[in-house]
């Protein structure tokens, strides 16, 4: 059961009655006069729900967060300064190529597609 306000349009009084919910739509008998007498919207829904100083709490969380994140990226770079290093290392030994011709490999794959683009499933990969 809840406290709901009404008020009556004849005699403008503003009263509570304590209702269930199922009833909470319907109008209300006014104390005084005994018209029906329509819902208000109460006061308290300007209110926060939330206890003093939890919003600076989820704040202080959300900003503690933060700096961890940032410090762990900072040990990470400091422990690790080239992340690509061993990536590199992987495919030069892969590839007897260095650096350089990786682009040059990659440009070739392309040209590769565009033929078999252009010219369909016939073609084998090599000029003719």
């Amino acid at each position: 059961m809840a406290f709901y306000e009404y008020g009556c349009k004849d005699c403008r009084l503003k009263f509570q009655l304590q209702k269930p919910f199922s009833q909470s739509k319907e109008d209300a008998p006014c104390p005084e006069c005994g018209q029906p007498s329509k819902r208000l919207l109460s006061e308290f829904s300007h209110f926060s729900a939330i206890a003093p100083g939890t919003g600076a709490k989820i704040r202080d969380g959300a900003m503690e967060k933060k700096w961890n994140s940032q410090r762990k990226s900072e040990d990470f770079d400091k422990k690790n300064p080239d992340p690509l290093k061993r990536w590199r290392e992987e495919r030069e030994k892969s590839c007897d190529k260095g650096p350089e011709a990786w682009t040059e490999y990659a440009n070739e794959q392309k040209a590769k597609e565009t033929k078999k683009e252009t010219y369909g499933e016939n073609w084998l990969g090599r000029e003719v």
